[in-house]
């Protein structure tokens, strides 16, 4: 059974996805501010996130930033704020998804199990070994020039489907339907933040541009 932990303190809002996901045979736990949230990620490991943004103690954001410490599993943020811009700065700090209240239930439900089939379960870790130039993925741990670096699922995903298929031009909607495996809706905010933030990791460690943008089709690796 799946684990998920959910960071809200609306306690309505909470109770209702807490019943619905547990109908639909979901471990779930809760947690209604940012700081507790952490501690119950640290000791229950769960596999997938729901966090509020507006919340007591430790802001969305921060946890956010102290959960990329210690673990790569898929956050999904749901909050009341709309702005393309916040979603962006979410995605860019580490979220995989992003929801506005309010939401249906179902779509939910349905974004919870795209990110967990892209998230690579820990019994196939052991089947992937890639390697392209001065990068390596072994067990599902990327290595750049021999320096272990963190990705998130959803950026590790990518990257993996980038090496799989190093010849190959990747348009947004390839992209986006090949890792979320739901119909493109023409988010390209998503596609870019994501494809971004891996170029910064990887940027880090050395001056190579791994991944080309091709101008009017998408990205390949170079």
């Amino acid at each position: 059974m799946k684990k998920i932990v959910i960071i809200e303190d609306d306690t309505d809002i909470c109770n209702m996805i807490t019943k619905f996901l547990s109908d639909h045979s979901y471990e779930v736990c809760s947690a209604t501010n940012g700081k507790e949230g952490v501690d119950l990620c640290q000791n229950f490991f769960p596999d997938l996130i729901i966090l509020d943004l507006m919340l007591p103690i430790l802001s969305g954001d921060n946890v956010i930033k102290q959960l990329r410490t210690f673990t790569d599993i898929p956050i999904i943020v749901v909050s009341a704020k709309t702005m393309v811009q916040s979603k962006i700065e979410l995605l860019r700090l580490g979220a995989d998804d992003y929801m506005t209240k309010p939401f249906n239930l179902f779509e939910l439900l349905a974004r919870i199990e795209a990110n967990l089939k892209r998230s690579v379960p820990a019994s196939s870790k052991e089947d992937i070994h890639l390697k392209y130039k001065e990068i390596e993925i072994e067990n599902c741990t990327v290595y750049i020039k021999g320096t272990i670096v963190q990705f998130t699922s959803t950026e590790l995903a990518i990257l993996i489907l980038l090496l799989q298929h190093s010849q190959k031009i990747f348009s947004k909607q390839n992209l986006y339907e090949s890792i979320w495996q739901e119909e493109y809706a023409y988010d390209n905010d998503t596609i870019n933040t994501h494809i971004s933030n891996i170029r910064k990791k990887i940027k880090k460690f050395t001056d190579t541009e791994y991944i080309e943008t091709v101008w009017g089709i998408g990205y390949k690796l170079n």
